[in-house]
C-alpha cells in the first residue's frame, strides 16, 4: 500500500490518499480532512485510514509513505508533541498487524504509487470529497 497526506498551506485544507494493490485488483481511496488540516495530520490519516482497509491483520503488509515523521513515530517511537490523540490510534491499529512493513520512499522522485496517491491526495482537496474504488489492474 501507499499512502500520502497533502495540504494547501500548513495549516490549510487538507487531504490524503491510499493505494491499496493485491493480485490484480487496486482499491484508491482519498479523503478531504477540512480546511484546519495540517500535513502531518494529513501523513497520518492516510496510514489510518490505509491500515484501517486492511480485512485481514494477519496477511503481510507493506506500507510506503514518503512522511519521516509519521515513520519516525511508529517505528523510532518518536514523542508525539501534537495530534497525540491520533498518533495514539494510528499506534494501536498498527499493533493488529503482526507482519506489518513500513518502508519510507522519497515523495515526488516518480515512483508510481505514491504518485497516485499523491494525486489522490490532492484532488480531495480540489474536490472536498472521500472517495473509494475498485478497479482491475491490467
Amino acid at each position: 500500500m501507499f499512502t500520502d497526506g497533502a495540504c494547501s498551506g500548513n495549516p490549510g485544507p487538507g487531504g490524503y490518499g491510499v493505494v491499496l494493490r493485491a493480485g490484480k485488483t487496486q482499491r484508491v481511496i482519498s479523503g478531504w480532512l477540512g480546511d484546519a488540516c495540517t500535513n502531518n495530520i494529513a501523513e497520518l490519516t492516510a496510514i489510518l485510514r490505509a491500515l484501517e482497509a486492511i480485512r485481514d491483520p494477519s496477511r503481510p503488509v507493506h506500507l510506503y509513505s514518503d512522511s519521516a515523521y509519521a515513520l519516525g513515530l511508529l517505528t523510532q517511537n518518536w514523542k508525539a508533541k501534537a495530534n497525540t490523540e491520533l498518533v495514539m490510534t494510528l499506534r494501536r491499529k498498527a499493533r493488529d498487524f503482526s507482519r506489518l512493513k513500513l518502508i519510507k520512499i522519497e515523495g515526488h522522485a516518480g515512483h508510481e504509487g505514491n504518485e497516485l496517491a499523491d494525486k489522490l491526495a490532492r484532488a480531495a482537496i480540489v474536490n472536498r470529497a472521500t472517495t473509494d474504488e475498485y478497479q482491475k489492474l491490467p
